[in-house]
């Protein structure tokens, strides 16, 4: 693989702009040259020494951006590092740690000439001691940050080596080499020293008091495997073996229906029992793809949804425990259609069956289908379910959109439960339990607008107020419970009159449907995606920074808005008897959550170039706040001399192995 592809796949994609810009400058300054056949020798020489005066000019100013930001970053991570070395002192004076530890924590990693400042006797009680839970994410995050660092360095020192060598190569000189020589070698960004002792005093102070003195287990906490890594050939293989698996049982499933449909009396019955898991299915077979779609375009979906970068699923696994709920779909499918081959009288012990071993298999605590990312799952809900009370991150409100777009999904499963509890098991007529009540599908339509509602209002409060768009957000929200409160009136009084549009009801329904509809496109393209910034030229309608080819900007402009009218070709074919109801809203399911698939895509790139702007690149560190002495004592650190020279070339330079990057 050539060095520029290399250097593209290992740099950090939030810092881009700030890496040297390892381009086609030589190659463009080849292909200008004056032929030898028609020019002089004096011309041929004297456009190559122009030309190398702007290769070298153009190395400087590079030279001079990357030990800025390189500079900058080490000066923020020194700060973070003593505000942790202070905390993790607060946090080593209670109970259980003798005074020999907290004398040896005061003075680790700090000028032994001037220890004597950072004693724990001169340490008053912060406001608020970190937690060893919160030390350690804290730390992880923190020996993240510096890892990049090093990998920045590597990168921009490989880069400015390589780029000089094929100078010198082309040019049959040696110009670029002594350039190099004389400004990277002692740059300030190659000086590794500082960096490096700061890593090792990170990994000493969480081995020593963060995990124990147990240094294996500190190291495994710490470091972190290379985002882009691809999955194991043995995670593939599973994947794709499930979904074989769910590809063929599909068809045979598909098949069965054909040559044996449900009798008539349980048709309605089957295909609202087994709607709401397949919309499941299908959602999660989407976020497979999604989460393979950020990873290949660069989008870094681990940090913007604040995910450990030690412990992420994979593409693969995705698809694999997708593939396996749609398996279990599809075997329920079966056993309902063959239920009297297998000489059993009801069939709705297979879709009963199926919801308890799903549910089961998404709460059970035990190391199968990666645990971790259940329990996480699981907790981002809770956080939804309860966002007036706490602080609303991405994750959360990027939730709450995904459950707007499974409300179907949401009262299907509302229903299975009323018919399992009312009808199965009184033995009544299914057909009479499917019925929509007046009160508590409602209820169920609007929860997902209502946490949604809820977090906007919560990230007005926490914005002190200031930040009005989080009420133009809510105000999106809002609409839908116009639209569900009419959509119910208008259903519960449609005997009443003589045609649908005879009914005042409808006229509100498709009012207010109208108004969502349209506040809630306009706020897509413009905020969620950031679009139509750009007013004329090539780029029309789109915006200056774009990860994804043009072509897939103006399909989402057209495909989000169709697919968000769709509520208004449901209604109509419904009201005309074109399609039965139960396939209609089977229909409207899928459109929405496929269209909630492709928002995935340009809402996280937004996001992800929101990050890029502010150079993040790692989790935020939530740090408690440092009482007066703590904030002295912070600074006498700060201006205490780090021995980082640019004057100096040390023998060896330890560099980042290939393994981080």
């Amino acid at each position: 693989m050539k060095f520029g592809k290399t250097f593209e796949s290992h740099l950090t994609v939030e810092w881009r702009e700030q890496y040297m810009r390892y381009g086609h400058m030589i190659r463009r300054g080849l292909e200008d040259a004056p032929s030898t056949i028609l020019a002089e020798e004096y011309a041929i020489q004297s456009y190559y020494r122009a030309f190398e005066e702007r290769f070298l000019m153009e190395c400087q100013l590079e030279l001079t951006r990357v030990d800025n930001f390189f500079l900058e970053k080490l000066m923020e991570a020194k700060r973070k590092h003593g505000h942790l070395k202070l905390q993790l002192l607060a946090f080593s004076r209670a109970p259980g740690y003798t005074g020999s530890e907290v004398s040896m924590l005061s003075q680790q990693g700090s000028n032994p000439s001037q220890g004597s400042k950072y004693q724990a006797r001169n340490l008053t009680a912060p406001k608020k001691t970190m937690t060893h839970g919160q030390l350690s994410t804290a730390y992880c995050e923190f020996y993240l940050s510096l890892v990049l660092i090093q990998n920045y360095q590597t990168l921009n020192e490989t880069g400015f080596r390589k780029i000089c060598k094929k100078f010198d190569k082309n040019l049959r000189t040696t110009s670029a080499g002594s350039w190099f020589e004389n400004n990277v070698e002692d740059a300030v960004f190659t000086d590794s020293r500082f960096l490096q002792r700061m890593i090792r005093e990170v990994e000493d102070l969480y081995t020593t008091h963060l995990a124990g003195g147990n240094r294996q287990l500190a190291m495994a906490k710490l470091r972190v495997p290379p985002l882009g890594k691809p999955s194991s050939p043995t995670m593939v293989f599973q994947a794709g073996f499930a979904l074989g698996m769910l590809l063929m049982l599909f068809l045979g499933t598909a098949i069965s229906y054909w040559k044996r449909p449900p009798s008539a009396v349980n048709t309605a019955t089957f295909m609202s029992l087994y709607r709401g898991p397949l919309t499941w299915v299908i959602f999660n077979l989407y976020m497979a793809a999604n989460v393979a779609g950020w990873q290949r375009a660069g989008v870094n979906h681990i940090l913007i949804f604040e995910i450990d970068p030690r412990n992420h699923m994979q593409p693969a696994r995705y698809l694999e425990i997708a593939s396996i709920f749609g398996i279990l779909w599809t075997l329920s499918m079966l056993g309902f259609l063959h239920h009297r081959a297998m000489h059993l009288n009801d069939p709705f012990v297979f879709p009963l069956a199926l919801i308890l071993i799903m549910t089961g298999l998404l709460v059970m605590p035990l190391p199968i289908l990666d645990l971790k990312a259940r329990w996480w799952t699981i907790k981002l809900l809770g956080r939804v379910i309860t966002a007036p009370l706490h602080y609303v991150g991405f994750a959360d409100f990027w939730m709450g959109d995904q459950l707007n777009s499974l409300v179907n999904c949401l009262v299907d499963h509302y229903i299975m439960v009323r018919f399992f509890v009312v009808c199965w098991l009184r033995r009544e007529q299914s057909s009479q339990c499917f019925h929509l009540d007046v009160i508590v599908v409602p209820i169920v339509r609007c929860l997902p607008a209502w946490f949604r509602f809820a977090q906007c209002l919560r990230r007005f409060r926490d914005s002190g107020s200031k930040s009005v768009s989080y009420l133009f957000n809510a105000g999106k929200y809002s609409m839908s419970f116009l639209v569900v409160l009419f959509d119910t009136l208008r259903q519960r009084s449609e005997g009443r009159h003589g045609s649908p549009f005879s009914n005042p009801y409808t006229w509100l329904f498709l009012v207010s449907s109208m108004a969502a509809t349209i506040y809630g496109y306009l706020w897509d393209v413009l905020r969620d995606f950031g679009l139509f910034q750009i007013m004329d030229g090539p780029g029309i309608f789109l915006r200056q920074q774009l990860v994804y080819p043009q072509a897939f900007y103006y399909f989402v402009i057209v495909e989000n808005f169709c697919l968000r009218w769709l509520w208004a070709v449901e209604f109509g074919i419904f009201y005309n008897n074109l399609i039965a109801p139960y396939n209609l809203r089977t229909i409207t399911s899928i459109a929405e959550i496929t269209r909630r698939f492709i928002w995935n895509y340009v809402r996280l790139e937004n996001e992800h170039l929101y990050n890029c702007g502010r150079f993040r690149a790692t989790r935020d560190i939530h740090l408690a706040q440092l009482n007066p002495r703590q904030q002295r004592m912070l600074e006498s650190m700060m201006d205490e001399s780090d021995g980082v020279s640019n004057r100096r070339k040390p023998e060896a330079r330890d560099h980042l192995s290939k393994e981080y990057f």
